[in-house]
């Protein structure tokens, strides 16, 4: 019988969901977990020996960590006590040098520093290895949920996220985790054609280009800074072949796209009016969108928009006929924002 292993893998909070569903997917799941501890943005796989690789391939993921034990702590002083000790006991295939690595969620006597500096030292009591901060050949995670601690290795040195060279850096650019995610639950298939009509650096083009296959992919953006950008992102991703990017107004759609021309998804990252100080001009951008967009959706259209203005994009929909059909909450640049789902009239 194959080894399994328990894989701790991070991703967005509020998209858990999706990675559970691209993991059952693409792999044989044993099992899954999600939120361990009750913490967002966290799933636990568990997989064969034969398949761990294959995680590594997913989207909708951040961070891997291969989980060694969890085991309940308390909130006062008395957690160090038992940090120290689980870990003083731990089987751990260490390099010749090791980090700690902490995050803590929840109120405790300690902090995440606290927890890296009594880990490091039962690991350093038990097998001698150095510490190495900035270059450590093994990344030991111990991290802290409330009432319960999570100890790993991290198998992943950067986010997985970094899928290609940005070569240019849209000041809003979009987390690719993020737009992987908008791009499932927009129910995008092979062989449609996508819309975004916010497109920025072409981040979800670009993603689109990338996971799918004969996708006629077009990016839209106001500004030839941008659409100049997105095609030098997508030529890094080596996806320029595949893609399409326009300048163009997203609430004047009529004046730049082709009569008859119809897309299956409108996947976009909405302006939040934060950083441009535009937001008294949402309701009107909006809704001129909204508008203008309606007669190059097709009969089974979705509209998947990220938007930290939710009352705004609600109520811009009904007014223009929409249905909303779902409003997630998830974790985006320490923003509250709002993945909202849209059928159109």
């Amino acid at each position: 019988m194959m080894d399994s292993v328990r894989l701790l893998v991070t991703t967005i909070p509020g998209l858990e969901d999706v990675t559970v569903a691209e993991a059952s997917e693409k792999l044989s799941l044993k099992s899954f977990e999600v939120k361990p501890g009750q913490v967002a943005g966290r799933v636990i796989l568990e997989v064969s020996e034969e398949e761990a690789s294959k995680v590594f391939r997913l989207r909708s993921i951040e961070h891997v960590i291969r989980l060694l034990k969890i085991f309940p702590v308390e909130a006062s002083l008395k957690g160090l006590d038992i940090i120290y000790r689980e870990l003083y006991g731990l089987e751990v295939e260490l390099g010749s040098t090791f980090r700690i690595t902490c995050e803590r969620v929840g109120s405790h006597d300690y902090t995440s520093i606290d927890v890296q500096r009594v880990a490091g030292q039962a690991l350093v009591d038990r097998y001698g290895t150095k510490v190495n901060l900035k270059n450590p050949e093994t990344i030991v995670r111990v991290d802290v949920a409330r009432e319960w601690c999570f100890v790993g290795v991290q198998l992943t040195r950067q986010p997985l996220h970094i899928r290609y060279l940005r070569v240019f850096q849209h000041p809003s650019a979009l987390n690719p985790v993020i737009a992987y995610g908008m791009l499932r639950l927009s129910g995008l298939k092979s062989g449609e054609t996508l819309l975004d009509a916010f497109c920025g650096g072409g981040t979800i083009i670009i993603e689109a280009a990338q996971a799918w296959e004969n996708l006629e992919a077009l990016g839209i953006d106001i500004s030839p800074k941008n659409i100049e950008g997105a095609w030098k992102n997508a030529e890094s991703a080596g996806v320029k072949d595949k893609v399409n990017f326009m300048v163009a107004d997203a609430c004047r759609l009529e004046k730049f796209l082709p009569e008859g021309w119809k897309a299956d998804r409108e996947v976009s990252n909405l302006p939040f009016g934060i950083r441009s100080g535009r937001l008294k001009a949402l309701p009107k951008i909006y809704r001129g969108f909204l508008s203008s967009v309606k007669s190059f959706l097709s009969r089974s259209a979705m509209l998947c928009l990220l938007t930290a203005r939710r009352n705004i994009l609600e109520s811009s929909a009904l007014e223009e006929g929409y249905e909303v059909a779902e409003a997630r909450k998830i974790a985006y640049g320490g923003l509250e924002s709002w993945i909202i789902r849209l059928k159109p009239p």
